[in-house]
């Protein structure tokens, strides 16, 4: 019975190792998050009351680790930690009891939770779309999705292309 089960781990181990001569690809990896770069509002996808409440754009750094960097440069604003869920503190130039939690639901989705000195203000949910040339952020007070907004967020050279349309 050894004698068998020992045959048959030294002929899987052959095999696999056959396999691995025959160059097959290598599998891929996401080591590039569709999320990294700068991202400013949609110039043609938000009405006028949208573009004046929402921040005018953004720069993420996601790295495969976990770790993340996001600014709202016109804010002055950047959060680093984790995508973990726990609380990251949002630094600005005068200082805030902010902070901000965010999760990833998959690599095209992040929700995220702000809170002002212990309370929870607010959530929100960022889904990539058109294969990934756009992002919309449906956000809301916390528990209040009555009161949901929605923001579209592109690339910059594609808010350029929209507004010479």
């Amino acid at each position: 019975m050894i004698s068998r089960l020992f045959l048959s781990a030294t002929l899987l181990a052959a095999t696999a190792g056959g396999a691995v001569a025959q160059d097959l690809p290598p599998v891929p990896v996401l080591t590039e998050s569709p999320w990294n770069g700068d991202w400013v509002q949609s110039p043609t996808r938000n009405t006028a009351d949208i573009k004046a409440a929402a921040a005018r754009g953004y720069r993420f750094h996601l790295q495969p680790d976990g770790r993340i960097r996001w600014e709202i440069p016109s804010l002055h604003e950047v959060v680093e930690g984790r995508v973990d869920g726990q609380p990251m503190s949002i630094r600005r130039l005068k200082p805030t009891a902010l902070t901000l939690s965010v999760t990833a639901e998959g690599p095209r989705v992040l929700l995220y939770h702000v809170v002002n000195n212990g309370n929870p203000e607010g959530e929100g949910r960022m889904t990539l779309i058109d294969q990934g040339t756009a992002w919309v952020d449906i956000s809301q007070p916390v528990g209040r999705p009555d009161l949901a907004g929605a923001v579209i967020y592109v690339r910059p050279d594609v808010a350029n292309r929209e507004t010479h349309l």
